[in-house]
């Protein structure tokens, strides 16, 4: 069997802080249309709002890098191809976002949901590899 380059287990609980931290923080940010400089819950941090949305990103990023590949307690084929199902799938509605947003979106908005398209790739990954493993862990549960 070819070996997988996976992280340790243990990688997947700093993952969720990450992931869960920079999701609420962006959502936060994004929905309210939240300039990070001038927020008086900030200032007192003295954190620049560059700084801030740094964050956000690579937090994102390196949550879904550590949940989405770390290894699981029992790490089989099974995984490995549900793992590899939930990749194609996140690529497949990222890549008809894309198209969508191509077809509707002009100028600057267009600008905004590409910035917002950086982010939503991941997500769709992880939410997509934990519901197929939940479906596929339930499935086998129920035939014993």
């Amino acid at each position: 069997m070819k070996q997988v380059f996976l992280l340790p287990n243990g990688f997947k609980w700093v993952g969720w802080v990450l992931l869960i931290t920079s999701l609420v923080v962006g959502v936060w940010g994004a929905t309210l249309d939240f300039d990070y400089a001038s927020s008086a819950l900030l200032k007192p941090l003295q954190l620049q709002g560059t700084l801030i949305v740094n964050y956000v990103v690579i937090g994102l990023w390196l949550g879904v890098i550590f949940v989405g590949c770390s290894r699981e307690k029992v790490e089989d084929e099974m995984i490995s191809r549900i793992r590899l199902n939930a990749l194609l799938l996140a690529f497949y509605l990222q890549a008809l976002f894309i198209m969508v947003a191509t077809l509707v979106c002009n100028s600057l908005d267009y600008l905004d949901i590409m910035t917002y398209n950086l982010v939503t790739y991941p997500v769709i990954f992880v939410v997509a590899y934990r519901w197929m493993l939940w479906r596929a862990l339930k499935m086998e549960s129920d035939e014993e």
